[in-house]
C-alpha cells in the first residue's frame, strides 16, 4: 500500500543522505531537513497550534522557510505566505483576514525596519498570539528586542532557533488538509486567499518532477524566485519530489545568479522573462549550457526577441503557464521546440489526467481548436478553495468542477495550450500579479486624491504602473507627485508604486449593457503618450 500523499511522506520518500538544500555554503540533507521539520513541529504544537490554524510566514529564501512549512504540514497547520516586499498596509490585511495565530519574521533582514511596520499595524495583528523571530546572528539586537517587547504586549516572543531544540514530532496530517495560502489579485481591493491541499501539492509536484528532467542524476534547481510566491514554492516542491538539491538565493541579484548557475551546474530555473533577461545582460556572451529548462512567464511585452537572445547564450528558455490557483507549471512548451513556440506562454499539459477546456468568456460555450476563449482546468494542480470566501468559490468553478482561470487563450491543433492575456485588468508588476484596484485604493487614501485609476505599461526597465488622478474637490487642478510617491512607498510594496501620477478631469468610460465600463486601453495609450513611449 502506497504512502498517503502528504508533504511529510513526500519528504520521507527521498534518500536521507542526499543533499536537499544548499544555502550560502551550508548543505542540508533530506534526512536533516526532515528532522528539523519534526523538531519545529513540536515547538509549534507547544504554542497551541492545531489542525486548520494559520501561521503567517514573513521570511525570505532561507532554509527556515521550508523547515517551517514542513513542520506546519505535519501538524495540519496552514502557512500563510507573506511577501517580504510587502509593507504595513498589505501585511496588516493578510495577517488580519487570515486569522493567523503565529507570525514569523526576520527583524533584521536587509536593514528593513520590520519592527516599525509591526508598530504601524498595531491592533490589526488581531488573532496573533505569538511571534517567532528568525535571525542569523548570536541573537536579536537589544534595542530591536526592546521595541518588539513593547509592540508584542501579552503575545509570546521566541526565537526560531529555539524551536529546533525540541524533540521530534511523530504525527502527520490528512492528505486533504490545507497546507499553504497564497494571495492573488482579483477585481476587488482585497486579494483573495488561494488555499492548496497537501494532496494537490504532492500530486502536482510528482507529476512535474517526472516530466521535464527533474529526476536526472545531475539535476539541480536555482531558487532565484521567492518561496513566498506560488511560482517559487512550486519549483521547490517539485525539486524535493525529485529528490534533487535546491540552491537558495536569499536575495536575487542577476550577476550573482549567473555565477551560481556556473558554480553549481544548475539545470532548472523558473522566473519571468525580465529575470532571465537581467541574467543574460549581466553576463554578455557567456554560455549557460547547463540550463536545460528556464521556465518563464511573459511579464514584459517589450522583450520581443527574448528567447532568441537566450538561445545565443545557450540558455534554454521555454514558456510555461500556471497561476496561484493552478500552481506554477501546469503546462510547458516543448524544450526542443522552435524558438517561436518556446516564446509563447503555455505548452503541453504535463499531467495526462488534467483536463483543459477553452470556452467563450461570455456565453461559456466551448470553442473549437484555434479559437480564443477563457481557459478552464480540472485536475490535481487545482487549488482546494478560496479561503473563507464562499462567494468567490461559487463563481470560480463550473457545475462540473472546472476552474475558470479568467485568462484568455486557445488550444492549438497539436494540443498545446497558448496563454494570451488576462480577461480582466490584473497587472504584472515585479514578477507578481497585482490588482490595479489595490493600488488605486491606497492612492485614494491620500487627502488630495478624489479618485484614481491605474494602468500598466511596458518599458525598457520592465512593466510599470502609471496612475491617473482626479484631485479631491478643493485641492486644485494639480497634484503633488512627490507627496503621492512617498505616500505609496510608505504603505505598499515598491514594485506596486506608480512611476508617474497624472492629473485628469475625468476618466474615459463607455456605456455597456452592464453599465459604465472604464476604457483602460485608452488610459494605457494616454500613459504611453505622457511618458513619451508611444
Amino acid at each position: 500500500m502506497s504512502a498517503a500523499p502528504t508533504i511529510a511522506n513526500l519528504l520521507a520518500a527521498q534518500p536521507p543522505e542526499a543533499t536537499a538544500i544548499w544555502d550560502r555554503g551550508r548543505e542540508l540533507s533530506f534526512g536533516e531537513l526532515e528532522e528539523l521539520g519534526r523538531r519545529v513541529a513540536t515547538g509549534l504544537e507547544a504554542l497551541g497550534l492545531e489542525p486548520g490554524d494559520r501561521l503567517a510566514l514573513w521570511l525570505p529564501n532561507v532554509p527556515a522557510w521550508l523547515v517551517l512549512f514542513l513542520a506546519c504540514a505535519r501538524l495540519g497547520v496552514i502557512v500563510v505566505s507573506v511577501n517580504t516586499r510587502f509593507r504595513s498596509v498589505e501585511v496588516a490585511d493578510i495577517v488580519a483576514r487570515s486569522g493567523a495565530r503565529v507570525l514569523v519574521l526576520w527583524p533584521g533582514f536587509k536593514d528593513i525596519d520590520f519592527v516599525a511596520m509591526l508598530g504601524e499595524i498595531g491592533e490589526r495583528l488581531g488573532a496573533v498570539e505569538a511571534m517567532v523571530l528568525y535571525d542569523e546572528a548570536e541573537g536579536i539586537e537589544p534595542e530591536v528586542g526592546a521595541r518588539l517587547e513593547a509592540i508584542s504586549g501579552q503575545r509570546t516572543l521566541l526565537r526560531y532557533h529555539d524551536l529546533e531544540a525540541n524533540p521530534p514530532y511523530e504525527g502527520d496530517a490528512e492528505p486533504d488538509a490545507g497546507c499553504a495560502i497564497f494571495t492573488t489579485s482579483g477585481t476587488t481591493r482585497a486579494p483573495k486567499f488561494v488555499l492548496h491541499s497537501q494532496r494537490g501539492v504532492v500530486g502536482h509536484s510528482r507529476v512535474v518532477a517526472g516530466s521535464v528532467g527533474y529526476t536526472a542524476p545531475d539535476a539541480k534547481t536555482l531558487m532565484a524566485l521567492p518561496l513566498c510566491g506560488v511560482f517559487g514554492f512550486s519549483l521547490a516542491m517539485t525539486t524535493m519530489a525529485a529528490g534533487r538539491p535546491i540552491v537558495l538565493m536569499t536575495v536575487f541579484d542577476a550577476k550573482q545568479a549567473g555565477e551560481m548557475v556556473h558554480q553549481h551546474a544548475i539545470t532548472h530555473m523558473y522566473g519571468s522573462d525580465d529575470l532571465f533577461h537581467q541574467i543574460l545582460m549581466a553576463a554578455p556572451g557567456q554560455s549557460f549550457a547547463s540550463l536545460r529548462l528556464c521556465g518563464f512567464a511573459s511579464f514584459n511585452a517589450a522583450l520581443t526577441d527574448f528567447v532568441a537572445e537566450a538561445d545565443r547564450q545557450e540558455m534554454n528558455c521555454a514558456g510555461v503557464y500556471g497561476s496561484s490557483e493552478l500552481q506554477a507549471l501546469i503546462t510547458c512548451q516543448p524544450l526542443d521546440g522552435p524558438a517561436e513556440h518556446r516564446a509563447q506562454g503555455g505548452g503541453y499539459v504535463l499531467d495526462a489526467e488534467t483536463e483543459v477546456r477553452v470556452c467563450d468568456s461570455e456565453s461559456g460555450a466551448p470553442v473549437t481548436a484555434g479559437e480564443v476563449g477563457e481557459l478552464l482546468f480540472k485536475g490535481i494542480a487545482v487549488f482546494k478553495e478560496y479561503f473563507a470566501d464562499a462567494e468567490a468559490n461559487a463563481a470560480a468553478f463550473t457545475d462540473d468542477g472546472f476552474f475558470r482561470t479568467g485568462d484568455l487563450g486557445r488550444l492549438e491543433p497539436d494540443g498545446r495550450v497558448i496563454f494570451l492575456s488576462r480577461i480582466g485588468d490584473v497587472l504584472r508588476l515585479g514578477g507578481f500579479l497585482t490588482s490595479p484596484a489595490e493600488i488605486e485604493g491606497h492612492v485614494e487614501s491620500h487627502s488630495s486624491v478624489g479618485e484614481c485609476k491605474v494602468v500598466g505599461i511596458s518599458t525598457p526597465a520592465g512593466n510599470r504602473a502609471v496612475a491617473f488622478v482626479i484631485p479631491e474637490a478643493g485641492a486644485g487642478a494639480d497634484i503633488d507627485e512627490v507627496a503621492l510617491t512617498a505616500h505609496c512607498h510608505a504603505g505598499i510594496a515598491k514594485f506596486k508604486v506608480p512611476v508617474r501620477f497624472f492629473a485628469v478631469a475625468e476618466f474615459p468610460y463607455s456605456v455597456s449593457p452592464n453599465g459604465l465600463k472604464l476604457r483602460r486601453g485608452e488610459l494605457r495609450d494616454m500613459a504611453l503618450g505622457c511618458m513619451g513611449l508611444d
